[in-house]
């Protein structure tokens, strides 16, 4: 008899941007990615490498400054599948004669501003639609990876297609950016989010260089 494995799936948890309590939509990864590209770039601090006269102030503060010591840019990009085939196996109930299309729209759908009542009419007559604000969307990974982003685009590729034209297998390419401490100062979502990231990845840091310094080194270091 085959032991039974309970994965934990991966996730979009999406909340309204007003910074409310209210969790508002729900994806989870029906597939697993196979695999997580993630890029960490230290941005220039501000003010380094522009001119300034010697001796002055300014110039002085560029001595102490680190050319790398701006904020850091982490970006994601995570391959989503989508297969009719395995999603009827599972007796979802979601209509089968739409294919993935639910699936596709719903990721498509957190492009879009949230919906917002109209702020003011435009002549009088007609009201004018304000644009609201993205959605905030929290990229959970796991138990210890809760990481508030922003989707910055998809690619869809589509393939196999049912009598309607609704497609019913698909891949989706998403690349997000995660939030930071701007954000983080108008959000407690956001602060709790990245906070709780942090402290995890210190966890792991610290587990892995206890276990290193107790294996010592045949190195003579500098003193």
């Amino acid at each position: 008899m085959t032991d039974t494995v309970n994965f934990t799936q991966g996730a979009f948890a999406i909340y309204e941007p007003d910074d409310t309590a209210l969790l508002s939509r729900f994806i989870p990864f029906r597939f697993n990615p196979e695999g997580l590209s993630r890029q960490l770039a230290l941005e220039q601090a501000q003010g380094v490498g522009s001119a300034a006269a010697p001796g002055s102030t300014e110039a002085q503060g560029e001595q102490g400054a680190d050319a790398g010591s701006g904020p850091l840019k982490e970006s994601v990009s995570v391959l989503l599948r989508f297969d009719l085939a395995e999603r009827a196996a599972s007796l979802s109930a979601l209509p089968v004669e739409y294919g993935v299309m639910p699936e596709i729209a719903a990721l498509e759908d957190l492009l879009h501003p949230a919906e917002t009542e109209a702020e003011a009419p435009s002549d009088g007559s007609e009201p004018v639609r304000a644009r609201g604000r993205l959605p905030l969307v929290l990229f959970i990974w796991g138990e210890r990876r809760v990481m508030p982003v922003k989707i910055t685009g998809m690619t869809i590729a589509e393939s196999l297609y049912n009598a309607k034209l609704y497609p019913i297998r698909a891949e989706v390419e998403v690349s997000l950016e995660l939030l930071g401490d701007a954000e983080a100062r108008d959000n407690t979502r956001v602060r709790g989010a990245l906070d709780f990231t942090a402290a995890n990845r210190r966890k792991m840091a610290r587990l892995y260089l206890d276990s290193t310094a107790a294996q010592g080194t045949s190195i003579n270091l500098p003193q």
